[in-house]
């Protein structure tokens, strides 16, 4: 009998049909010559909108909590490349840090530690606290790295560049350590077909790459 999910369902299957014969020349295209064809970007800046805009905003440049997809490709943690990008699309992605506090000390050592933390971006922080934090530090190398450059396997972000998620600031890190944080993308899959994927895809790697997308 007739559902509204079964009419979506026809609607979609129908769209799909519309749209086949625009997403076969596609097909074989790199994502550099998707993100600069015309048509492609396009439909890819539709798919945003109607799947992505809503964390990332209309523009891509995201919020708290949620990445700007124009940044350098090298500051993402897990998106550096067209095949990352359909990857995390198809799949989600699922970040945690543990909350940290009890590891670290108390609330001066906390504090201390969130100065140091600061101070590997050249971010503004106090100079005193952040020498007493670097001890503290040692609770945060197995995921971010002896030097802060982070792990991207493990999806710990680079302490040491200026991209900070959830902002920055003593009060901000002093947050994130006491009580963690996780962050979920769901995945996409089961509302995209591969070929849209592959447009989607190659439209968010050409935000952060538009030298590239124009061929210089």
């Amino acid at each position: 009998g007739w559902t509204s999910h079964s009419q979506y369902e026809t609607e979609r299957e129908r769209l799909r049909q519309d749209m086949a014969p625009v997403y076969a020349r596609f097909k074989g295209m790199s994502a550099q010559q998707l993100a600069a064809d015309p048509k492609a970007t396009e439909i890819g800046q539709r798919l945003f909108l109607n799947n992505c805009a809503q964390c990332h905003g209309s523009d891509a440049r995201g919020s708290k909590g949620f990445p700007d997809l124009t940044q350098p490709p090298a500051a993402r943690l897990a998106t550096e490349t067209p095949e990352q990008i359909a990857a995390v699309i198809v799949d989600g992605r699922t970040g945690v840090m543990p909350p940290m506090g009890a590891a670290v000390g108390n609330a001066d050592d906390i504090r201390n530690l969130a100065n140091y933390v600061l101070s590997l971006s050249g971010s503004p922080h106090n100079d005193v606290a952040a020498q007493l934090g670097k001890a503290k530090f040692v609770a945060c190398v197995a995921c971010h790295g002896a030097d802060g450059k982070g792990n991207k396997a493990v999806g710990a972000p680079n302490l040491t560049d200026k991209y900070w998620l959830y902002g920055w600031g003593e009060q901000a890190i002093v947050a994130q350590i006491v009580n963690g944080r996780t962050n979920v993308m769901p995945p996409q899959g089961r509302l995209l077909t591969p070929e849209q994927v592959q447009v989607l895809a190659a439209y968010v790697w050409g935000l952060s790459q538009p030298a590239r997308v124009a061929g210089r």
